[in-house]
């Protein structure tokens, strides 16, 4: 009971150390917050791209090219496939005859100058499947591949793997960035803490005259540590839940002009607590760090 109760006594000391210094106390919490909340913001705009990747449906990108010599009853056949296959968005069917004068146009012939006297092109379905997942495609590739009548699918996947590459990249550089900031905050956080230490050094060499152990000194201090990581915890999310808030509301005005819909995703309820837990325990390490970095060069003066 009394180790609970001398925790709570420290806790309120180290309370009232920050209240009695409030304007650096609350320079630290927007030090905290602003170092944390770039990171954060940045994972945020990674998790919707990666969102926004998933949803888009993009025509044509598997290409189901059929048999020149394939009967009507095999056709329906593949057709009802499509249908029926969850993996598949929508799909479209093309005939030869419709193709080829497009692809004429495209490429500049005509009838009299294209070296061609038939059709070289086959049937084809174009297919827009739900999933821009690699391996899903590539598996939805290979049962479309065994279906009769088909003589060649083709997948056109490589702005998925360019862009799954780039959200890849992003999270690293965010995850580097998060532990330069990181090592920044340790910088900032220490030298207060040995800032504090340096002012009260008279009232700590009392303590080790009178016995005082250097877990008993040290406590305070990394309770204000604490509180440091606390509030500049507490600071970043609930910037970084206002600024999803403004966001959004800007969007509803976006989406009343162009009719599209959209929303920007927020973060979990553990995320979000994850951003505060890191900053604590940020804090408290850094504080750690200081704290026995200066109770060394007491003993040693």
């Amino acid at each position: 009971m009394n180790y609970f109760v001398s925790h709570y006594q420290i806790l309120l000391k180290a309370l009232q150390r920050s209240h009695a210094s409030m304007l650096s106390t609350l320079m630290m919490f927007l030090v905290i917050g602003v170092t944390l909340i770039l990171p954060s913001i940045s994972f945020l705009v990674v998790q919707n791209l990666k969102s926004i990747s998933e949803a888009i449906q993009h025509e044509s990108q598997i290409t189901i090219f059929l048999k020149k010599d394939i009967s009507a009853d095999a056709k329906n056949k593949i057709e009802k496939e499509l249908k029926s296959r969850i993996e598949i968005n929508n799909y479209h069917y093309v005939k030869k005859e419709e193709a080829w004068p497009k692809l004429q146009k495209s490429m500049g012939f005509n009838e009299s100058n294209n070296g061609l006297s038939d059709n070289p092109l086959p049937d084809a379905f174009f297919v827009s499947p739900n999933s821009v997942n690699p391996n899903q495609i590539v598996i939805l590739k290979s049962s479309l591949d065994r279906l009769e009548g088909v003589d060649q699918v083709v997948v056109d996947t490589g702005w998925v793997k360019k862009l799954n590459s780039l959200l890849h990249l992003a999270n690293k550089a965010i995850f580097l960035a998060s532990i330069l900031l990181a090592s920044m905050l340790t910088m900032v956080i220490g030298n207060t803490i040995r800032l504090q230490m340096t002012s009260h050094h008279e009232e700590i060499e009392l303590s080790k005259l009178i016995g005082a152990t250097n877990q008993f000194i040290r406590r305070p201090f990394l309770y204000s540590g604490f509180i440091y990581g606390l509030g500049g915890g507490l600071t970043a999310a609930l910037s970084l839940k206002l600024i999803v808030i403004f966001l959004n509301q800007t969007v509803v005005e976006v989406e009343a002009l162009y009719g599209t819909q959209f929303i920007i995703i927020d973060l979990t309820l553990l995320q979000y607590l994850s951003i505060v837990g890191s900053s604590i325990l940020i804090a408290v390490a850094a504080s750690f760090i200081s704290i026995n970095q200066s109770i060394k060069k007491l003993m040693t003066t």
